[in-house]
């Protein structure tokens, strides 16, 4: 069970660096994402693209502390309860941009087929892997 939490963080660690290199870079999207046009950066004024990815990391980040605290045994029912909703919530996110995204990508000509099936595969196979998991924190 401990391993499919730390694979769960490995992936969204990958997520979250991807997020911070285009942060730094002042870009939207995310690594072998959509193609953005350029006309999406109209709508954003000087350093809001940078300060929306940094927020993108930083939800990622934040996952990644609740995929910890999955690893901690709590004596008491209530934070385990909690900890599943909120498992359960980014799992369900995650999954169905992952699938909106796959989707988009294989019925017009944005790109994002790459990024889109390898989050599919990672967030479905997560919410599928840690299911028990999540029964042993219910």
């Amino acid at each position: 069970m401990r391993m499919m939490g730390y694979a769960a963080m490995g992936w969204t660690g990958l997520y979250v660096v991807s997020k911070v290199f285009f942060a730094l870079e002042g870009r939207l999207g995310v690594t072998g994402g959509p193609h953005v046009a350029p006309e999406s950066y109209q709508g954003y004024e000087p350093g809001e693209v940078a300060s929306a990815q940094w927020a993108n990391a930083g939800s990622g980040l934040l996952i990644i502390m609740f995929l910890l605290a999955a690893q901690v045994r709590f004596d008491r029912r209530w934070p385990r309860v909690v900890l599943l909703v909120l498992l359960w919530l980014c799992t369900a996110m995650a999954a169905v941009g992952a699938v909106g995204m796959l989707g988009g990508a294989l019925l017009t000509d944005r790109g994002g087929a790459v990024f889109g099936g390898y989050f599919t595969l990672c967030r479905c196979g997560d919410q599928c892997k840690l299911t028990p998991l999540m029964r042993l924190l219910a």
